[in-house]
């Protein structure tokens, strides 16, 4: 996990935050997924995208954290940093996956 990787460098709190949201975005997608009525599925569809907006604002503070300030999202060349943008680039296509499925909208 990136909060491991991060250390002494990031809050304890975050080793048991970033799992959780890990989880309930899974779950919110999974429900949506098997829910017949639509307003629900929209419903968990949009709690699941706004706790990936979520996560993604904590992995960029992780990385202004892990590098005191000196890389950000966008800059940078740690190994932190290409693990946080790899975690988010692999997570960001689902969204239009679940649209464009049968089990989507």
């Amino acid at each position: 996990s990136l909060v491991l990787m991060g250390g002494a460098k990031l809050p304890d709190y975050r080793r048991y935050l970033m799992p959780s949201f890990s989880i309930s975005i899974l779950m919110c997608g999974t429900t949506a997924a098997f829910m017949p009525i639509v307003a629900v599925k929209i419903l968990m569809f949009v709690v699941g995208v706004t706790l990936f907006v979520t996560m993604a604002s904590f992995n960029r503070l992780q990385i202004i954290e892990y590098s005191n300030g000196a890389e950000g999202l966008t800059t940078g060349d740690s190994e932190f940093r290409k693990a946080t943008l790899l975690l988010l680039c692999t997570w960001a296509p689902f969204p239009t996956w679940f649209v464009m499925s049968p089990e989507g909208f």
